[in-house]
């Protein structure tokens, strides 16, 4: 009792000298700011971070560019008065050879041409080349009109070779390349010694790139081969799904490669790859340093919106009337025509993707890259802020209320005068929502403190910030008083854990408009198959649900819910395939893990703040099979608790013994086939499937490959057969000594 009255007279004291508070909560949002900044993820000041950013080019306005960068590009006029220098290689390749006749210093081209231009199939065409250069007749004389259709013909399927001899005689061509860090977004890449051009000379071998590139797209051969270098375009997002940064580096092997806008300034300036070098927080371009960014990136000064830079039709650059426009300047050849691919920026929603290639250029050009400032400098500034609020509440003061009101909306603008001056002056990002956090909460809390009785705004505090109860629970609170406190109960339960398998490529096809839509088209039948179960929505993460059986209201069957809200999930599913088709995702599939065993559930968070859910081994468990599902490539995996808890009718194939991340024992997994509720799949010769798993188990792998062998031949579309034979491949047929049969899963 002693020490509660004593921390009772501690937080009076405090009340009583706002000041103080101000001061003391100044400190702390200091050193969170201090903690984001250096790595500590706090995913809404970052978003509002950026987004007063934004304000800040919104603010200065656009400002004119270099001059020194054109964009050639492929409009709508192109496309329909000349749409071959867009559609065919040697379209392209006179639009090539006539910006070049134009003499710049530099001509960067915002395409790939991954795969050969194909006018006829690809037989026909081997066909055509063949027969013209062999058996036609040399002598024009005595080539007839078919032949000479033929070999015109000849000539339009040869417009790689026409394109590749443009990119050589031009002699300053920096072609794109596309590298990705997933390998699922791209193509192997060819061999390193053919993308050497396309490298810094120097890079720190203490810190080399970060991006590891596990594919790409890259252009044919040929074109590779005369281009004077390359240059990657890949573009991230922030998570507004805007873009205001390029990647300084990828690493492919120990080499670093550049982008585009890289390799254009360094063919303007006639340096060699020696002269440009990747440093650990800094570009070299010869004499230039550019400073680099969070993640090793550009942080780029834009200019303004679309159509910012100079930009001319290819039509006119082909027909010889932009000549003056292109002498001596750096010019990007990207397309702009109406429903090409654009991207947010602060200045346009769609700006198009040459133009963000332009404004990298024209950064680097001007040498006016912007600098975030350091986690040190932005945590003095928020402290600054806070103490200047702080102030206002000082007894030598007297301030009054309204004019303590007054200081604090001084002290915010103050705050953006300082972020916006840094901004334009110094092309330097200081952060700006931190310091008006501290600004607002340090007032908010000293005026509170200052005109608020301790007993009136308890009460307030407690109104305003009272438990929220769902309905599912309130039987069992009301039952239980206690059960308001924190902590809970260890009880047997089952968790469900359903996830939409590549959720992310889904997204980024879709508006965020069109996503919601979607996720409310699929959320809304999958938690009402929960609910018709008596399962308590525990919550959604994101794409996911999460729901609980035999709790809060007890049930004996709970693992028999899981089972049957997974198989009304797949019906679901299917039914509402149309309407998923016309929101855009028509192939939409989705992964459930099941599982059953202890765990403890009840109130858990704060003393202040808390929801009805559970935690413990077996919840993780739960998660961890969900994921396996795409693994293995099934609909639903269920535990060892599920599978002894299920009742006859559900059938089951038991596909593996695991070790997840995090757990240290094995544990048997099962694939759901059917139940009561319909099936999810069925197999053929499931002896064979046991006998397999048994072999496999105690080491004996000839006869396990054996027996798998012969399962595929009855289930020649099995995923898990499949993943099972591709271990086996590595393996010869006795298992080593230590063998256990147990598979191990590093990752979630």
């Amino acid at each position: 009792m002693p020490a509660a009255n004593s921390s009772t007279r501690r937080v009076r004291a405090l009340l009583r000298s706002p000041a103080l508070l101000a001061g003391l909560l100044s400190v702390a949002i200091a050193l969170l700011c201090g903690l984001e900044r250096s790595g500590l993820e706090i995913r809404w000041v970052d978003a509002l971070e950026r987004a007063s950013l934004d304000q800040r080019f919104r603010w200065r306005g656009p400002v004119p560019t270099t001059g020194e960068v054109v964009i050639v590009a492929i409009d709508d006029d192109t496309l329909e008065r000349r749409p071959e220098l867009y559609q065919r290689r040697a379209g392209t390749a006179a639009l090539v050879r006539a910006i070049a006749a134009a003499g710049p210093a530099a001509i960067g081209i915002d395409q790939v041409y991954v795969d050969p231009e194909e006018v006829l199939s690809p037989d026909l065409t081997a066909r055509v080349k063949e027969h013209v250069l062999k058996d036609m007749p040399v002598s024009a004389g005595l080539e007839g009109q078919a032949e000479r259709l033929l070999r015109e013909v000849a000539v339009e399927l040869a417009g790689d070779s026409e394109l590749a001899a443009a990119v050589a005689e031009a002699g300053s061509v920096v072609l794109a390349i596309h590298l990705t860090q997933d390998a699922g977004a791209g193509r192997p890449l060819p061999e390193p010694a053919t993308l050497r051009h396309g490298r810094y000379g120097q890079q720190d071998a203490r810190s080399p790139p970060f991006r590891v590139v596990e594919g790409g797209l890259v252009s044919l051969p040929e074109l590779v081969a005369g281009a004077r270098a390359l240059g990657g375009i890949t573009v991230e997002e922030d998570p507004d799904r805007a873009v205001r940064a390029i990647p300084a580096a990828w690493r492919v092997g120990d080499a670093a490669y550049a982008p585009l806008s890289v390799q254009l300034v360094a063919l303007r300036e006639g340096l060699g790859r020696a002269e440009l070098a990747f440093l650990e927080s800094s570009l070299q371009i010869g004499g230039r340093k550019v400073p680099l960014g969070k993640g090793e990136a550009v942080l780029l000064n834009f200019r303004g919106g679309s159509g910012t830079f100079t930009t001319l039709s290819a039509v006119d650059v082909v027909e010889g009337r932009a000549d003056a426009a292109l002498r001596g300047k750096i010019v990007l050849l990207g397309v702009t025509y109406f429903g090409h691919d654009v991207v947010r920026t602060p200045f346009a929603i769609d700006l198009p993707g040459v133009e963000l290639q332009a404004t990298a250029v024209d950064t680097l050009l001007a040498g006016d890259a912007l600098t975030r400032s350091s986690a040190l400098t932005d945590s003095l500034v928020t402290l600054a802020s806070g103490l200047l609020v702080s102030l206002l509440f000082t007894s030598i003061l007297r301030a009054g209320p309204l004019a303590r009101i007054a200081g604090v909306l001084a002290v915010i603008g103050l705050d953006v005068a300082v972020a916006v001056t840094a901004f334009t002056r110094a092309h330097l990002w200081l952060a700006l929502i931190w310091p008006l956090l501290a600004a607002v909460v340090a007032g908010a809390a000293a005026l509170a403190a200052a005109y608020a009785g301790e007993a009136l705004q308890r009460a307030r505090l407690r109104r305003t910030f009272s438990h929220y109860l769902g309905a599912e629970v309130l039987d069992e609170l009301l039952a239980d008083p206690t059960a308001l406190g924190l902590g809970g109960a260890r009880r047997e339960l089952t968790v469900l854990f359903s996830d939409i398998r590549e959720f992310t490529s889904v997204a980024e096809r879709l508006s965020p408009e069109d996503l919601v839509a979607l996720l409310n088209t699929y959320l809304t039948p999958m938690t009402a198959e929960v609910m018709a179960r008596a399962g308590y929505l525990d919550k959604y993460i994101g794409d996911a649900v999460m729901a609980v059986f035999g709790a809060p209201v007890a049930r004996a069957d709970h693992a028999e819910r899981g089972l049957a809200t997974a198989l009304a999930m797949h019906a679901a599913l299917a039914r509402m395939r149309p309407a998923l088709a016309e929101r855009g995702a028509a192939d939409l599939q989705i992964g459930v893990g099941i599982n059953t065993g202890e765990m403890v559930v009840g109130n858990m968070g704060s003393a202040d703040r808390f929801d009805y859910t559970v935690i413990g081994d077996a919840v993780n468990l739960a998660s961890r099979l969900e994921g396996l599902t795409k693994t293995y490539g099934v609909f639903c995996l269920v535990g060892a608790g599920t599978r002894a808890a299920a009742p006859p009718s559900y059938a089951f194939r038991e596909i593996d013994r695991v070790r997840v991340k995090g757990k240290g024992q094995p544990a048997a997994i099962f694939e759901l086939l059917s139940g009561p509720g319909g099936a999810v799949a069925s197999y053929a010769a499931m002896d064979r499937w046991s006998t397999a798993l048994a072999a496999f188990r105690r080491g004996d792998l000839a006869i396990a490959r054996a027996e798998w062998l012969a399962f595929q031949a009855e289930n020649p579309d099995d995923p898990v057969v499949r993943l099972h034979l591709e271990r086996l491949a590595g393996l010869g047929d006795q298992a080593p000594p230590d063998w256990d049969g147990v598979v191990v899963f590093t990752h979630k």
